[in-house]
């Protein structure tokens, strides 16, 4: 057969199923009459042509002369002499077309609807119609979805419509066919198929079929002996990234480093994952081969090996994580996706070539935006909600995870719990799910939140399919690592983790400078930084939803998030705790939890009161009703919950570190105050006695965020957007072409 693109890709050898075999294989699965239709040759088909109904054909590439648009004909029951002379006339499928005809030939047109140089228009596909009236309709090596194109339009328009299993691997030779009345001979073959007495029967093609033929490709060009590499991610990840690139060229030369070693050390992990070990490569093409042998079948096999693998690395990695070792996840984690590594970049590839079919010119470009654990309540479940409810202008958004409240769902193998986080949980969902929803989706960027499961998936498979990624710095991931497990060997690891994530991006979307300056120290060059900060609903959080009544305490303090070390929940009890001895009026108001509340409940007592995660007109009635807000976090990238005060109407007293830094004018609308207890206690105790200067603050602050409306940041998204896509600032964003 001839050299495909996927051979080039992943480095392996020119390669050929025996003709023989072809014939052989064809004659058992009761084809009366076989023919090879090799690309450009006959060297194949002259092999068999003296063997009882063998007949000589090829795989003709014509070009529309003067364009670089160009088709494959079938060329049915040739002699070398036509051979010669089409070959020398390919640069004009039209003339070719003519000859064919003034020779009797049989021709077809193969896969119509497959670009095999520059995209066919509707000028091209008339003319060709003319030219042509039979078409290949049912292509065994293409999805159904890739076949239906000519289906219909031979339906539509009329023409005949044949079949053919295009396999270039020899394993499905035979299982996609036409189907004819009696013949004596191929010549009467032949002349059925003129007179459109034919139809196309047998298999469709699918991702999985065109993984398993890649497989078999590097089994007959490889064989069982030779080299064998070590399996390493990096260079799986650039086979998927080369076959995605390369995979239907069939022109050029390879181009990296890889190596038949890599693709026969990934094939053999891959019968090891399944439980196939007894099988050797060669083996694998006789058992593809076997009759009650089926694509779907050995796929189910695969996925099933992946979840239970998943299920136990998941497992692994939590444990290992727990010990501080999570230099071990990666590996495991891998190892479990390789059952499933082999048909991600088929989904994939056969998924790219849908989208040719339709075009999208005018459309504006598609965004999926991946998130890990929403589900929870924090500042980016916030955010994800609003531009679901909001949109961004000028883009189409979706939103992808494993949690309920997204646009395209992932199935989850498994929740995690977050080690040294008790009770939020991530979902990790399978391989599979991540390239389905990716790759049906026809995105033009890939927006990840975090190196979570769902992210990480998002990241690869971005780099796999060439979709431009941007990611978005929310949390201080690494701090929170070290301030939850106290150890600093995890906090520089995950450091590294989240520096190899978001430097996978174009740009990353910072909320604050101070987070400008925590993804420079990561290694993020300034220039890919884009600010970003967040809006806040003026209308929903509003001074006017005060309830004097509300809150227990003359004087009320609010805290609004998790309670939990990383926001410094034990500085604001030490504080408080000061604070209430000079002051009993005070009475503190925690709206939240985590995995530290019965800890701090115990420690408060009676001075304080416990409201739970409170969303909605209950959420911004606590804030309006407060006379304080208090916000002990050094680690926040942003500070939701202290715009949110300040739109409500409420003085607000912050740590001066992070982003709220940014928000608070220092005696103007709030204050600032160094991260100790006394500091802290000593601003509540002055706040507390002082009523007029809360209600300065208050006026001063719901002011100055009057113009933070959520249009305004997520104008800003959409800036981002256009930078990440390489438009130029408040360019309309639409596709030129499909």
């Amino acid at each position: 057969m001839s050299r495909l693109g996927v051979q080039r890709a992943v480095g392996l050898p020119e390669c050929a199923t025996p003709p023989q075999e072809v014939y052989e294989l064809a004659r058992r699965r009761g084809m009366d009459f076989v023919t090879i239709t090799d690309h450009d040759t006959i060297d194949g088909a002259l092999e068999i042509a003296d063997l009882p109904g063998a007949f000589i054909s090829e795989e003709l590439t014509a070009s529309f002369r003067g364009e670089a648009q160009a088709v494959h004909v079938l060329c049915l029951g040739i002699t070398p002499e036509h051979h010669e002379w089409l070959q020398e006339h390919s640069g004009d499928v039209e003339a070719c077309a003519e000859y064919l005809d003034s020779e009797t030939i049989v021709s077809a047109l193969a896969h119509p609807f497959y670009s095999v140089a520059a995209p066919l228009t509707s000028r091209h596909r008339r003319r060709l119609a003319e030219l042509f009236p039979i078409w290949e309709t049912r292509n065994g090596s293409r999805a159904r979805e890739l076949n239906m194109p000519a289906a219909i339009y031979v339906e539509t328009n009329g023409g005949i419509a044949i079949g053919g299993s295009d396999d270039h691997a020899g394993i499905d030779i035979g299982r996609t066919f036409t189907k004819a009345p009696p013949a004596a001979t191929a010549a009467e073959f032949l002349d059925h198929v003129r007179a459109g007495r034919v139809a196309p029967a047998g298999e469709q093609g699918s991702a999985e079929k065109w993984a398993h033929a890649a497989m078999a490709l590097a089994v007959r060009a490889l064989g069982h002996d030779g080299e064998r590499a070590t399996l390493e991610a990096a260079r799986v990840l650039e086979i998927a990234e080369r076959v995605l690139r390369d995979g239907d060229r069939r022109e050029g030369d390879a181009t990296g480093d890889l190596s038949p070693a890599d693709a026969r050390a990934l094939l053999r992990a891959w019968l090891d994952s399944l439980g196939l070990g007894e099988l050797s490569e060669a083996d694998l093409v006789a058992y593809m081969q076997r009759d009650g042998f089926t694509h779907a079948g050995l796929h189910r096999r695969a996925t099933r090996a992946h979840e239970r693998l998943l299920r136990d690395a998941v497992a692994s990695a939590v444990d290992a994580a727990g010990r501080g070792e999570i230099e071990e996840i990666g590996a495991v984690l891998f190892g479990a996706c390789i059952p499933a590594i082999p048909y991600a970049p088929s989904a994939a590839f056969i998924a790219r070539e849908r989208a040719k079919l339709t075009s999208r010119e005018g459309e504006r470009p598609r965004v999926a935006i991946i998130a890990d654990g929403i589900g929870a309540m924090h500042g980016v479940t916030r955010t994800i909600e609003e531009i679901r409810e909001r949109g961004v202008d000028g883009f189409d958004i979706e939103v992808i995870g494993t949690d309920r409240n997204v646009d395209r769902r992932l199935a989850a193998v498994a929740d995690v719990e977050i080690p040294h986080y008790p009770g939020m949980e991530i979902g990790v969902p399978t391989l599979p799910a991540a390239v389905e929803a990716i790759a049906d989706g026809r995105y033009d960027l890939i927006h990840v939140c975090a190196p979570g499961p769902s992210g990480v998936a998002a990241a690869l498979l971005a780099r796999a399919m060439e979709i431009p990624l941007i990611g978005s710095y929310h949390t201080e991931l690494a701090a929170y690592a070290g301030l939850r497990s106290g150890d600093p060997q995890l906090e520089m690891t995950a450091a590294m983790v989240v520096a190899v994530f978001y430097a996978q991006c174009r740009c990353v979307l910072s909320p604050s400078g101070a987070a400008d300056d925590a993804l420079a120290q990561l290694g993020i060059a300034r220039a890919r930084i884009i600010r970003w900060d967040r809006g806040v609903d003026t209308a929903r959080f509003d001074p006017r939803l005060r309830d004097m009544s509300l809150l227990p305490g003359e004087v009320s303090v609010l805290y609004a998030g998790r309670v939990s070390k990383e926001k410094n929940i034990d500085l604001l009890a030490d504080a408080f705790l000061l604070a209430h001895a000079r002051d009993p009026r005070l009475h503190l108001a925690i709206a939240g939890g985590g995995p530290e509340l019965p800890r701090i409940q115990e420690r408060l007592g009676e001075r304080a009161t416990f409201l739970g995660w409170l969303e909605g007109t209950e959420l911004a009635r606590a804030y309006a009703s407060a006379d304080i807000f208090c916000f002990p976090s050094e680690t926040d990238t942003f500070g939701q919950v202290v715009l949110e005060a300040q739109a409500s109407g409420t003085a607000v007293l912050a740590v001066d570190s992070g982003g709220p830094r940014e928000l608070v004018r220092h005696g103007v609308d709030g204050l600032l105050v160094p991260p100790s207890a006394q500091a802290l206690a000593d601003s509540l105790v002055a706040l507390a006695s002082s009523p007029e200067r809360r209600a300065t603050f208050a006026a001063a602050a719901r002011a100055a965020v009057e113009a933070r409306t959520w249009d305004r940041a997520l104008a800003r998204l959409a800036e981002g957007y256009r930078g990440a896509l390489g438009l130029a600032p408040g360019a309309e964003a639409v596709r030129d072409a499909a």
